[in-house]
């Protein structure tokens, strides 16, 4: 089958497609996570990330205009603005904490986390594992379960399609492990490919017809991610056919908290184009929970907190 043939085929839309189609994008989560390490200002989000300023400006409109920020008067002094936080935005913070989670689970390898997360009702450096609320056990790829909608919906016509030349990552080196969650989380393409390779292994044929994207895009993601060691391949037959390994399941709660959030905000009042549902045979609601204290992961329990220089290696 063409690639043309396949693009023609009706596309089933997930939660993650839906949510991908507002933030799925480097620069644009890559600001989001400044937001919530406390940046407000137009000069402390340049200097922070090196962005720049056209850039800049024109995701943080972007992202007024999606109403994941809000500008605001620094005071009733000053003239000037800074951008504050939706709770739309806020309500994406099980993906920040997935990006610190996998980067702190794999430090032996490369530091690249400047500050700590504290959990504040134990007082410790977080360590949390994503929960079913209702049975308390992991949320994994094992043991969740996916169900479209019945009659499933249609997939928007997205942005995915045209990323044919997009960056994997903003400035970052193609050779650098030690920030994968950090180039991966914004880029929208790979974002698809591991979430349903972490369901099962596909062929490229069948991952095109899955996430929409065509055969040029996916062979540059697919040997970005066995490059860091996400993906591997196996002949089957006359085909190759992709899986996710061990080490790509802690993308899983990332993938899922993403999920959630589009069914939240981004379904223009339908419901959500699938179910996911826990092996406790209830529907998917988790959340990280703290492993030192048991309690739940939220923001108002969570102060940032810088790690010295001694620790944090560029």
């Amino acid at each position: 089958m063409s690639d043309q043939e396949i693009q023609k085929q009706v596309r089933v839309a997930t939660s993650l497609s839906r949510a991908l189609e507002i933030i799925g994008e480097s620069w644009t989560m890559l600001i989001l996570k400044e937001g919530f390490n406390g940046t407000r200002q137009f000069g402390e989000f340049q200097k922070n990330l090196n962005i720049p300023k056209q850039t800049l400006a024109e995701r943080l409109t972007y992202l007024c205009e999606n109403e994941l920020l809000y500008k605001r008067p620094i005071s009733a002094k000053k003239a000037s603005l800074q951008y504050a936080m939706t709770a739309k935005a806020l309500d994406l913070y099980n993906v920040m904490y997935s990006v610190w989670l996998w980067h702190e689970a794999h430090r032996a390898q490369i530091d690249v986390l400047p500050f700590d997360l504290i959990h504040t009702s134990c007082g410790k450096v977080l360590g949390a594992t994503f929960r079913c609320r209702h049975c308390q056990q992991p949320a994994t790829p094992d043991s969740v379960t996916f169900q479209p909608s019945d009659p499933p919906q249609e997939a928007h016509e997205s942005r995915l399609k045209r990323r044919k030349g997009a960056a994997v990552t903003a400035g970052k080196s193609s050779s650098d492990k030690g920030a994968i969650a950090a180039s991966l989380v914004g880029d929208a393409p790979s974002n698809e490919i591991l979430f349903h390779l972490l369901r099962q292994p596909l062929n490229l044929q069948n991952l095109s017809r899955q996430t929409g994207l065509n055969a040029n895009v996916l062979r540059e993601r697919i040997e970005r991610l066995e490059a860091l060691d996400l993906i591997d391949s196996t002949q089957v037959g006359r085909r190759i056919e992709y899986a996710a390994k061990e080490r790509a399941n802690g993308f899983f709660p990332l993938l899922i908290s993403l999920a959630e959030w589009g069914d939240r905000w981004c379904n223009h009042a339908n419901p959500p184009p699938e179910m996911r549902l826990h092996s406790c045979q209830e529907l998917l609601n988790a959340n990280y929970f703290c492993d030192h204290c048991d309690g739940r992961i939220e923001p108002r329990n969570i102060r940032v907190q810088p790690r010295s220089a001694s620790i944090c290696q560029a």
